[in-house]
């Protein structure tokens, strides 16, 4: 997966030569900088965006299994969503329960996880 941006040239992570080969297990080429046009792009293997509705983009390849480049130039903007409500669908049945607190499993580990935490700290620090 490539996510940088280069601004001075570097060796290609991959070339179209490099892909010529029967023993080749590369599927798929997840490219998130999608810099096409720019003339230190170190995977110049496609020349075109794709979208959400059509992620991937075939690449030509003389040898081995079939290559595609997924080349969304918005992806990262989908992550933060994915990590979001993973996180808070993880996150609402121990928040449900917070009102039973002194009861609840998970807040009494977490309260004594605090308290151990807080012990250890300088006493400097807790009368700050």
């Amino acid at each position: 997966m490539n996510c940088i941006y280069l601004s001075d040239p570097i060796p290609p992570f991959i070339s179209p030569d490099s892909l010529n080969s029967e023993d080749r297990k590369l599927g798929v080429v997840c490219d998130v900088s999608c810099d096409t046009t720019n003339p230190h792009n170190p995977i110049p293997i496609y020349s075109i965006n794709t979208l959400f509705s059509e992620p991937t983009v075939a690449v030509d390849t003389k040898a081995g299994p079939p290559l595609s480049v997924i080349s969304i130039d918005h992806l990262p903007s989908l992550l933060p969503r994915e990590a979001s409500e993973s996180f808070s669908s993880a996150l609402l049945p121990s928040l449900m329960k917070l009102n039973e607190r002194h009861s609840a499993s998970v807040w009494i580990g977490a309260e004594r996880l605090f308290n151990e935490k807080v012990a250890t700290l300088p006493q400097s620090k807790l009368s700050a």
